[in-house]
């Protein structure tokens, strides 16, 4: 017998902004050696320097001033107390107690379930929440246990699911879901649990390509779910199978891209094109004290790879698809480097988006360690007394045309909110995903959705993972880039 739970689902967003939490532990071991690397490296990189008080040249008058301000926080609280406008201007500049962990995330490399998820409030008056798949990754445990994209989870350890308990919850090792389900935009529980134990995955962003055949056109499909710098042979791969089938319309599905590495950026932008050879992609801008970096990126006819710790290890000829046309699937996960790609492609080609309106993130950054000799840009020379490293906004980027993509998120061509078919969701690649279908007949005009039309239900978005995760929607120079300040 179903268990109804609630009437109604509301959409809403939510800004970010969970990481703003500081560490109140003062008793760290030579905090005020890893506080004056924070303060230091911030004063030359942070990109918005000069509109933070405590980061100006002049803010001390001595150094028993300054060696007071800075010991008397922890390194994590004096990182954030130098931001500027942090949660509004500045909403993605973080530091992490220990940098091996924060480069394995640059690569793919982490402890996970298996699945990639987004949380929905329940309703608009309660602060209870529960989960839906958006993607399963191949042999985890999550794919072994049977998991699918659009099942729903509504309780972790019999705990029920609120907007205050959900990190601790799914930051479990083990944890035993409750499963539900939708139905006329109804709620229900399934009675059916899952437990799912965290493995260390590595996951390849080149999720799904496939092709669609309508008599003689051809259309190819991709997922690529993050721009990541040591899995640039694979996108490359998956561009030459595209390009040996002959296909004459592309779409590049965005919707779990929460961005990653400017090079790959501009290397898939390349690999859609090829008619415009060492024309300009995008171009950075950095601080006042570090401009001598501005530099711009350009279409390119060969790529690097990267190994497993993003260290370069070899070159390759790029494949060229020589597109004048592209449909993009977005979403609220869509940032980054997934929207400089969308931008910074416009000048160039026609780019038609469809989806909802993307993240709004036109800011990036540079990993900083405690390397004064290299300016703080690499771990060559590290401190060795301790891991902290620093990931702050240190650069901007415009188009082609000095155009910036639009801080509050690139609003679609076609709007579609795919949260409104929740309850019929498909697989990633079947015709009948609404977003996927509104693609294929804007291209052809003969495939037609046959899913349900939505159910006119509200649905109050709470967070999806790619934004809960601080390397979820980042923006980066790859490692080994040498910087000149």
């Amino acid at each position: 017998m179903k268990s109804k739970l609630i009437p109604f689902v509301f959409i809403i967003l939510i800004s970010f902004g969970i990481y703003s939490c500081k560490n109140d532990d003062d008793s760290l071991p030579n905090s005020t050696s890893i506080n004056d690397f924070v303060w230091k490296a911030l004063n030359l990189w942070y990109y918005w320097q000069q509109e933070s008080p405590n980061l100006a040249d002049d803010r001390f008058q001595t150094d028993a001033e300054y060696q007071q301000f800075i010991s008397s926080k922890s390194p994590d609280q004096l990182f954030f107390d130098l931001l500027y406008d942090y949660g509004n201007t500045d909403r993605f500049s973080w530091i992490v107690s220990n940098y091996h962990e924060l480069e394995n995330q640059f690569a793919g490399i982490n402890e996970s379930f298996g699945f990639k998820y987004g949380l929905i409030y329940k309703n608009s008056q309660s602060n209870e929440i529960y989960g839906f798949v958006q993607y399963v990754l191949p042999n985890s445990p999550a794919s072994n246990a049977g998991i699918k994209r659009g099942d729903i989870f509504l309780k972790i350890n019999a705990q029920t699911l609120t907007d205050s308990n959900y990190q601790q919850l799914l930051g479990n090792q083990t944890a035993t879901f409750s499963m539900g389900f939708l139905e006329n935009g109804e709620l229900y529980d399934s009675n059916q649990h899952i437990q799912l134990t965290k493995t260390t995955i590595q996951e390849n962003p080149v999720y799904l390509k496939k092709i669609f055949t309508d008599g003689n056109q051809k259309i190819g499909y991709l997922v690529y779910n993050g721009f990541r710098a040591n899995y640039n042979q694979e996108l490359n791969d998956a561009i030459g199978f595209f390009k040996a089938q002959g296909i004459s319309d592309f779409i590049l599905d965005l919707r779990y891209n929460g961005g990653g590495s400017v090079e790959t950026s501009s290397y898939l932008a390349s690999m859609l094109t090829g008619q415009f050879s060492n024309q300009e992609f995008t171009k950075l801008r950095f601080n006042s004290k570090t401009s001598e970096n501005n530099e711009s990126y350009y279409y390119q006819n060969s790529g690097k790879s990267y190994d497993s710790n993003l260290e370069e290890n070899g070159e390759f000829p790029l494949n060229h698809l020589n597109l004048n046309n592209v449909l993009i699937l977005t979403n609220k996960n869509t940032a980054s480097a997934s929207e400089m790609l969308i931008s910074c492609l416009k000048p160039y080609i026609s780019v038609k988006t469809i989806g909802v309106k993307t993240y709004g993130k036109t800011v990036g950054s540079i990993t900083l360690y405690d390397s004064p000799s290299t300016h703080y840009t690499s771990a060559n020379s590290i401190n060795p007394a301790h891991t902290w490293a620093m990931q702050p906004i240190v650069f901007e980027y415009q188009n082609a045309l000095n155009q910036s993509s639009p801080t509050q998120g690139i609003p679609p061509f076609y709007e579609l909110n795919e949260l409104n078919y929740l309850e019929n969701w498909v697989e990633l690649g079947d015709p009948n995903d609404p977003l996927l279908a509104a693609a294929l007949n804007s291209i052809s005009g003969k495939f037609q959705n046959t899913m349900r039309k939505p159910i006119k239900s509200e649905r109050i978005l709470f967070k999806n993972e790619q934004e809960l995760n601080r390397w979820g929607t980042e923006m980066y120079l790859n490692k080994g880039f040498v910087f000149n300040p």
